[in-house]
Order: C-alpha cells, then structure tokens, then sequence
C-alpha cells in the first residue's frame, strides 16, 4: 500500500506551488516503499513539467518496471517519448495502455497521431475513423482532420475539424492549413494566424520575440519603415519571401530578419533593403511594424500565396557560380550535371513520408554516369553511406556547401535538381532552375490541388513527380525518373 499521509502531503506540497517539497515528499515515500509507481510516475511528470526529458523517462521506466500494468506511468512515458521524437517506442507504449481497456479518447487520438508520424497515414486513419465513431472528442476530430489531410481529402479534414470549438487554436491553424489544401486561401488566412497563439504548445509552435513596434495589421504602407520576421522551416521562408517585393511596392522600406544560413541567400529577394540574423537595435524607433513573414499574403490581400511578380525572384552570387562552373566542368565535362537530395530535416513531421532512403537515389541512377555527373546536395550524410554513394557516381559535397548561398550558386550550374519535398526544392524553385520535384501523396497545398498535377504553380520551372496515395514506397517513382534521366 501507498505511504498514504505522506503521498496527501506531497500532492498538496505540488498544488501549492511548493516543487520542492513535493520533491521531497515523493523522496521520502520512496525511501519507505521503494518502487512506488505513484511516487515515482509523479516525480516524472514534475520532471517532464520543468523540461528534464531525460529524467522524467527515468522515473517513468522505474515505474513501469516496478508496475508494468500501471496506465499513468507508461502513458506519461509515451508522451515524452512523442515530444522527443522517438515514435516507435511511445507507440508499444499507447498499444499497451489500448490493449489493457483504455477508452480514453486523447490515447487513442495520440496513436493515430504517432502512426501519422510514423509514415502509416493509413493505420492512422483508419484508428481514427473508427475511435472518433465510437468515442466523440475534439482531440480525435483533429488528429482525424490531419489525417484525412495526409490523404489528400481536405474537404473532409474541413468537416472534422469544424466539429471542434473554434476557440482552440490548434483547431483553427488546422483548418487553415485544410482550406488553402482547397484553395480557399482568402478563408484559411484568418484562420492561419491562430500558428503563433500563446496557447498552442506542440513542438511546431510559432513564436516570435517582443517587438516594440506594432504588428502590421494592414495599415497604408507609404513611407513606412517594416521588418518582416521569417519563421517555421527554411523552405517557408524562401516561398514566402516573395511578398516582400509587393511590401516594397506599397511605398515601405524593407528589411528582414531571418536565420544565418538564409541570410545571404535571401537577401537578394526583390524588395529586401537588408538582412539581419537578429533582432537589430532601436525597434521601437527604427521601424513602424513589424509582421511575421507567413502574414504577409493574408495582410496584403494576396490571397494565393503561389502568385509569383519577378520570377525568378532570388539569385546566386556569381563569384561562387564561377567557381562552381569551373569545379563541374572538371568533373563531369560536356554530361548533363544533375543535383540531388532525397531526405529533408529529421524534425520535420512529415519527414518520413516525404523522404526517401539513400537506396532508393542509387537504384535511380546507378549506371547512368555514361551520361550524367551527379553530385549530392544532401545534408546529414553518414559516413557509412559515402562509400556506397561513390561508387554509384554519387559526388557528396556536403562539407563544401556551408549555406543556402552556397547551394544556390551550385545549382545555378546545374542542369537539373532532382529532390523531394525539402528546403532545396523551394531554393531551385526560386532559382528558377530546372527541377524535378519527388512528392509523396500528402504533400501540402504548395505542390498543387491535384494529386499527380506535373505543372508547379509555385515554381513554374518545376516538373512534379507523385507517389499515388496506394503506394507505401517510392520504387515506381524512382524507375520514371530513371528512365527520365536515360
């Protein structure tokens, strides 16, 4: 039996505000009756609360070895487990507290959720359907929202998510993202804004600093001075820096904060008076406003955030194209010169569907080289995967291409980008370079309406390249590009 007086002590210790004490009562529960589950789920979750994953994990497997039937233990690990990224494990672990009768309706909506992640929208949607039927709740609406997203049905992913408040943000970002899937972008734009709410948590919150300025809300622009503020993935940014030229065009001068690696990249972009990687001195008297860069299509009233004015709109340095002349005639002579990468950053949650394995890129030009110089744009290579790589006629330049600069000028000598749904995508795109775009079913609004569309609307220069919502791999698309590149 629980140290039931000392356990009352240490919840209220807790309640009270008192982490300590609450500590410390859990502490001493534990020097009486070691193994506590309750002490030690509890010890987790205050843990878990203050950020230490690491510690909370710990508690929480002690636990569960000590009681491995005990729900609160085992579901708390799931959950730090999602928020760290390790899916596989979180997932034997909601499979358990499912199979021991919980009818909880957030486990349920968490495994559809890891199984999303996971790259198995169809288990996910399938779970969801069927727990939703049975148990009606908004974290089942959303997660069946996302998934019937995942399968490219976004009017259904609209009802879904309708069914929840619209007080949550998550529902509101969420059915954003489900209207400009239907290219209802003039409806999704208010809805968008609720991505930076203070009360959203997940691990893909926007945030931005305080800024002593005003946020832009759509104010006449003449003479103003505004600093637009990227956000979410570099791949966001270098789509949507497209709208500055036309903040430009209403009379303002320009200037943008961005990350490191962008900033010279995206400081060619028309209309972009400077770059900075941080916040620069003086807000509160050098500029007027300030917005967030995915904001600037629904504050212009732009509406398609596709349209394009200057195309292409971004542009690489040309010392460095000079160099990358000289370095890719040396290697490939008069053959066609292709880039290539095949996985975006392992952060991303769609990375696993939209990525594919260095296997797949060898079996899709292995033999080609009579005709063809490849090199490798890919970040994050292993050092077991570069032999492999070679002798395919894979050339890795990973440790030459420091920046998006670098990479932009790189491709600007090439013939053809081939890669999938990742940041380089929307570089070469912006590039203007000839691009054959590797696209997975779920692929978001940006790539198109139709499932199998060949014409890019972002990036006229782009060739798209679709796995059908049937296929679990790429080994079809990969034998159309190889032939392609025969």
């Amino acid at each position: 039996m629980i140290e039931e007086a000392l356990f009352r002590a240490a919840l209220a210790a807790e309640a009270s505000g008192d982490i300590q004490g609450a500590i410390e009562g859990y502490e001493a529960i534990l020097a009486k009756q070691p193994g506590c589950p309750e002490a030690l789920t509890n010890l987790g979750v205050l843990a878990s609360r203050s950020g230490d994953s690491e510690s909370a994990l710990l508690f929480y497997e002690e636990a569960v070895r000590n009681a491995p039937t005990f729900v609160p233990a085992r579901l708390n690990r799931a959950r730090v487990l999602m928020r760290t990224g390790d899916m596989a494990n979180a997932l034997g672990d909601l499979e358990r507290v499912i199979a021991d009768g919980s009818v909880e309706p957030s486990v349920h909506a968490d495994r559809a959720h890891v199984l999303l992640m996971l790259g198995r929208p169809r288990e996910a949607l399938a779970h969801a359907e069927a727990a939703a039927a049975r148990m009606p709740d908004r974290a089942l609406w959303l997660v069946l929202g996302n998934a019937l997203l995942a399968h490219r049905r976004p009017r259904e992913a609209e009802l879904s998510y309708r069914k929840v408040p619209e007080d949550g943000a998550r529902m509101r970002a969420n059915l954003g993202l489900a209207l400009m899937a239907q290219g209802r972008f003039d409806e999704a734009w208010p809805y968008y804004e609720a991505r930076y709410d203070e009360t959203l948590q997940a691990h893909d919150v926007v945030r931005f600093d305080s800024m002593p300025c005003p946020q832009w809300a759509g104010e006449n622009l003449s003479g103003k001075r505004v600093l637009v503020v990227g956000e979410q993935g570099f791949g966001d940014q270098i789509q949507f820096v497209r709208f500055i030229e036309v903040v430009m065009q209403a009379g303002a001068h320009v200037e943008l904060i961005c990350r490191p690696a962008l900033a010279s990249l995206l400081g060619t972009a028309p209309g972009v008076s400077k770059v900075h990687v941080s916040a620069p001195d003086a807000l509160e008297t050098t500029f007027d406003y300030w917005t967030p860069m995915l904001s600037l299509p629904y504050r212009l009233g732009v509406g398609d955030p596709r349209k394009t004015w200057t195309y292409p709109y971004l542009q690489a340095d040309e010392a460095k194209r000079a160099y990358w002349k000289q370095q890719l005639a040396a290697w490939g002579g008069n053959k066609r010169k292709v880039g290539l990468v095949w996985s975006g950053a392992a952060g991303n949650s769609n990375n696993r569907m939209r990525s594919m394995g260095e296997a797949n890129v060898i079996a899709m030009v292995n033999g080609l080289t009579d005709r063809n110089c490849f090199v490798a744009l890919q970040k994050g290579l292993l050092l077991d995967s570069i032999e492999p790589l070679c002798r395919a006629g894979i050339i890795p330049l990973e440790d030459v291409l420091k920046d998006f600069s670098d990479t932009a000028a790189l491709e600007a000598e090439l013939d053809l980008v081939i890669t999938v749904d990742t940041a380089t995508a929307h570089e070469a795109g912006a590039l203007g370079r000839p691009t054959w775009v590797l696209l997975f079913a779920g692929a978001d609004w940006r790539w198109g309406d139709t499932l199998g569309e060949v014409r890019c609307v972002s990036y006229p220069s782009q060739r798209l390249f679709w796995r059908t919502l049937e296929e679990t791999n790429w080994d079809r698309v990969v034998a159309v590009v190889r032939a392609g590149l025969q």
